[in-house]
C-alpha cells in the first residue's frame, strides 16, 4: 500500500458519473456512458480523496459509499472531489449511482491495473481481484497525504481526519 510521501501512481481507468446514470435507464448502458478517469486531470483542480471498498451492491460497500455521499453533501465548501474505486465494472457502477443516488463519480477497476498501482488489491483467497478497503488524499502535486485501510469489516475512515488532509493538501 501506498504511504504519506509516496507518488501516487499516474492511473487512468474508466468511470461512471452521476450524469451519465441520471440520462440512461438501468440496463441500456453502453461504452459512450462511461467516461475516462485520469488522476492527473483530476490533480489539475486540487486535492482529491479517493476510496477504495471491495465491490458495490454488497451490504457494506453499500453502507460506506452512502456515508461517503452523505459526508461529501457536507462538505459543499470544500473543493475536494471524491471517487470511489472498485473491481466492478463500469456498467455496474452505474447502476449503482442510479439505486443509491451517488453524487461523486465511481471508478472502475476492472480489467486495468488502478487498485494494484495504490497497492490494496487483494492477491489471493476467494476474492483475490478486489479492492481493500481503503482511502487515500492525493495533494494537486501528486504526493499522498493521507492514507486509511480498514483492518475489520464495517470499519470506516474517520472524515474528519479525511476533511484535515484534505484541507492541507490544499495549502
Amino acid at each position: 500500500m501506498l504511504d504519506v510521501g509516496d507518488d501516487a501512481p499516474d492511473v487512468t481507468a474508466p468511470m461512471a458519473t452521476p450524469e451519465a446514470a441520471a440520462t440512461t435507464d438501468r440496463g441500456s448502458y453502453t461504452s459512450d456512458d462511461v467516461a475516462e478517469f485520469s488522476l492527473a486531470t483530476a490533480l489539475a483542480d486540487g486535492p482529491v480523496v479517493l476510496a477504495f471498498y471491495p465491490g458495490v451492491f454488497s451490504r457494506t460497500c453499500t453502507k460506506e459509499l452512502c456515508q461517503l455521499r452523505d459526508w461529501k453533501a457536507d462538505l459543499s465548501a470544500l473543493d475536494a472531489p471524491v471517487y470511489g474505486v472498485s473491481a466492478d465494472t463500469p456498467w455496474s457502477l452505474l447502476a449503482f449511482v442510479d439505486e443509491y443516488d451517488i453524487a461523486y463519480p465511481l471508478v472502475s477497476g476492472f480489467n486495468n491495473s488502478v487498485i494494484a498501482d495504490f497497492g490494496v488489491r487483494r492477491e489471493s483467497g476467494l476474492m483475490a481481484g478486489i479492492a481493500d478497503r481503503a482511502v487515500f488524499v492525493v495533494a494537486p502535486d501528486g504526493t499522498v497525504t493521507y492514507t486509511w485501510r480498514a483492518t475489520e469489516p464495517l470499519t470506516f475512515p474517520d472524515t474528519d481526519e479525511v476533511e484535515g488532509a484534505v484541507a492541507a493538501a490544499a495549502e
